[in-house]
């Protein structure tokens, strides 16, 4: 009789973390106190009532122990419902590009991943407390879902997992007419723009406008940080969509795009193997046009133009 490994993941290399009381820190315990934590695991987890799970705790896994590190907690799904059925870990595309011609009733062609996720699936650890996220919508009512939170994520989430956790979110939500994009439009909080991208503050306006007097440049574009998320099989596909999803809502070419994300900007990794950051200043004025620039002039504290 031959058997087969039933669990999702196979870690080769795990570790068991515990969370201070203020939850601001965490630390990875021994093989001891790992079996510990897997006899009570539904509670130390925090299981919502309604939960049918086995907890990864159950595992005790114990590769690393003494590893300290910080709590940041994000949601890695949130997003509205693709317009056709697929598991909501597939909704991007990355791990969307399994569902092309696979052996099971949620098969789908490449061309129809493209067509209906909406990359709820981000694994963004910038996705948190205090930005603005603004998705697509493909189905009537948009389906707004959220879920796969964590307490922390390095950029990448590169080990393929991280640290799982039940928590409570408390969402505002605004309904945007006859805005046409097809992927998340980002607007960080401040401590997570990347630093060529962030605003200038009064120091460097001041500066910036004394060189453009000594250069005869007769106006400073009033700009500020925008990211567009790509995704796709690979982080160079991931890349490619981002800028193009960038290029086409604010009407520029992906050329003048990746000019902007060099000088003013980056790409970050989302998720290895295929979700991209794409965050740059962009001219205020386009985001005006598109009705989006009065959440950059909240969360960034940015005044109108002219004002």
């Amino acid at each position: 009789m031959r058997s087969t490994d039933a669990s999702p993941f196979t870690f080769t290399n795990g570790y068991t973390i515990a969370f201070d009381d203020e939850r601001q820190v965490g630390l990875t315990v021994g093989k001891a106190e790992a079996e510990a934590f897997a006899e009570d695991a539904d509670r130390l987890m925090a299981l919502p009532d309604a939960s049918i799970q086995h907890p990864i705790l159950t595992f005790a896994p114990a590769d690393l122990v003494g590893i300290a590190t910080r709590l940041r907690p994000f949601l890695g799904q949130l997003g509205t419902t693709p317009s056709k059925a697929m598991p909501d870990s597939h909704n991007a595309g990355d791990f969307g590009a399994f569902l092309d011609h696979a052996p099971h009733i949620y098969a789908l062609t490449a061309e129809e991943i493209a067509e209906h996720k909406t990359d709820g699936h981000l694994d963004v650890n910038t996705v948190r407390e205090g930005a603005v996220l603004i998705c697509p919508v493909k189905v009537p009512g948009s389906g707004v879902y959220l879920g796969d939170m964590h307490a922390l994520q390095g950029d990448g989430e590169i080990a393929g997992h991280t640290c799982d956790v039940a928590g409570t979110v408390t969402l505002e939500v605004h309904v945007i007419k006859g805005l046409d994009i097809d992927g998340p439009i980002l607007f960080p909080v401040l401590d997570d723009v990347p630093f060529l991208a962030r605003p200038l503050d009064e120091t460097e306006r001041t500066r910036v406008q004394a060189l453009a007097r000594k250069h005869g440049v007769r106006k400073v574009e009033d700009d500020v940080p925008v990211c567009f998320i790509g995704t796709g099989p690979n982080l160079n596909d991931a890349t490619t969509n981002g800028l193009e999803r960038a290029a086409g809502f604010l009407g520029l070419t992906v050329p003048e795009v990746m000019n902007r994300a060099t000088l003013a900007g980056a790409i970050e990794i989302g998720r290895h193997p295929g979700v991209a950051r794409v965050t740059f200043r962009a001219p205020l004025s386009l985001l005006d046009a598109k009705g989006i620039g009065a959440f950059a002039r909240g969360i960034y504290n940015v005044q109108r133009a002219g004002a």
